[in-house]
């Protein structure tokens, strides 16, 4: 088999880019040929539609990553899915928690699209219950989708931390971190209020925040104005293994965002060990501690029990994994 996965490939790491990568490498480790159609770094246009096309002739099978809460999103999956035809099978794959209310909020012709645009796709893999309901809802054949968990096997790397990083990190305790994109739907403003509640009670805790983003300066702007400038360290775009040690040595793993579909950050975080406080949105593993979306004061109690939790739960990924292996057998097929 040769499987051309495409989608967003990192930098910047994010749910979908770190899922791409991390496919791409378990793929390749598996004896698959997989090569990464990189959107992130390619014009969508003429040029991109010919490299799909050559690579379907070839008998490449298409697996397209995008979010689906967007027009655009859903004019790739068209595209890819056009061109998949020449390969007698392709897959898409839905990320976004916001996807079903966009779906749900479209106009006809937009939700016409969408479906048009499922039924080009031998299979389409929904990382939550609520995007495969959205799909349903719109005329989608039932046997045309599942739900498959964006989740992979995730180990524990060795990575040695700048001196002045690792400095911050003993001086703060306990530790939290968080991964996110600095959108307003990833909830940083919640994460700063709910940590504002807590200092009262861990005056030197720490809170890790890795991710980018078009808002970081109004991030950073409210870290000042509630004076966390001392607890709260931003650390930016880091690469993915960095990512994953900072992950492990924090006591808790905070998801505050207010729309999700299977965040891989919670499901890595759980992996490792760590007690995982989340809102209650999309997909949550067994193991997570939930809290309504945009309660503070809820957050902030279930990160008190996380404190006093030894260890977290575990992510399912082996059986993910061979999922996607035996759907990649029937399309190639």
């Amino acid at each position: 088999m040769r499987i051309l996965l495409i989608g967003p490939y990192p930098p910047p790491h994010g749910g979908v880019s770190v899922h791409v990568s991390g496919l791409q490498r378990q793929l390749t480790a598996a004896g698959l040929r997989c090569e990464v159609l990189n959107t992130n770094r390619i014009r969508l246009g003429l040029g991109f539609g010919i490299l799909l096309l050559r690579h379907a002739w070839q008998g490449w099978t298409l697996h397209l990553h995008t979010n689906g809460h967007n027009w655009r999103s859903w004019l790739l999956a068209m595209g890819c899915g056009l061109a998949g035809q020449a390969s007698g099978g392709c897959i898409l794959t839905l990320h976004s928690g916001m996807s079903p209310a966009y779906l749900g909020a479209a106009s006809v012709w937009r939700r016409g699209l969408a479906s048009l645009t499922c039924l080009l796709y031998t299979r389409v893999i929904c990382v939550s219950p609520g995007i495969r309901k959205a799909l349903i809802s719109l005329g989608v054949p039932c046997q045309r989708s599942e739900v498959v968990p964006a989740c992979l096997k995730t180990e524990r790397p060795q990575v040695a931390l700048e001196p002045l990083l690792r400095a911050w990190m003993g001086r703060h305790q306990p530790l939290f971190s968080t991964a996110l994109f600095f959108r307003p739907e990833y909830g940083f403003d919640l994460l700063v209020a709910g940590l504002a509640l807590l200092r009262g009670r861990h005056p030197s805790f720490g809170c890790l925040v890795m991710g980018s983003g078009e808002q970081r300066e109004e991030a950073e702007r409210r870290i000042h104005e509630l004076g966390l400038e001392e607890n709260i360290l931003i650390v930016g775009d880091v690469a993915h293994d960095v990512c994953l040690t900072l992950m492990s040595m924090s006591q808790v793993f905070i998801r505050p965002t207010l729309a999700d579909g299977d965040s891989i950050s919670v499901r890595e975080a759980l992996s490792l060990g760590v007690p995982v406080v989340a809102s209650r949105v999309g997909t949550r593993p067994d193991g997570v501690l939930l809290f309504q979306p945009g309660d503070a004061d809820e957050m902030v109690s279930q990160i008190e029990l996380a404190l006093a939790a030894e260890t977290g739960g575990e992510a399912p990924a082996a059986g993910c994994m061979d999922r996607l292996l035996d759907i990649y057998r029937k399309v190639a097929a």
